[in-house]
């Protein structure tokens, strides 16, 4: 019984504040997570491809890019919403063929406005 209690005063902490959705099939590649205001997915895509979807569907969205940055590990894209809002993306590579795409909308994160803008980056990546 202690062990038990132990195990769940551990593993409580991590679990505050995450939300998994599963979205457009099984597997890594269609599941989101919502963690403390960011909703990332894995996409099936190497990082150069992921970044140029990612650029590309800021754009579709009218979104303002202020600032980008990447390599062949990371990549980081700041825009801004009409209302003045900011959007972070931040971009991970994984394998040499799966990207980590993050998204948060403003200060304590817009679930709504990110799971739009990762739609449009699944629709800028077919």
């Amino acid at each position: 019984m202690m062990k038990r209690m132990v195990a769940i005063l551990l593993l409580a902490p991590f679990s505050a504040g995450c939300f998994w959705l599963v979205a457009g099939g099984a597997g890594a590649a269609g599941a989101y997570a919502w963690i403390n205001g960011n909703l990332s997915r894995n996409y099936k895509q190497p990082m150069e491809t992921s970044w140029e979807g990612s650029l590309h569907a800021l754009r579709k969205l009218k979104l303002k890019v202020t600032e980008q940055k990447h390599d062949a590990f990371n990549g980081y894209i700041k825009a801004e919403l009409v209302k003045g809002d900011v959007v972070k993306l931040s971009l991970e590579r994984w394998t040499n063929n799966e990207t980590r795409v993050t998204v948060r909308v403003g200060v304590l994160g817009d679930r709504d406005i990110s799971m739009r803008v990762h739609e449009q980056i699944e629709k800028e990546l077919r």
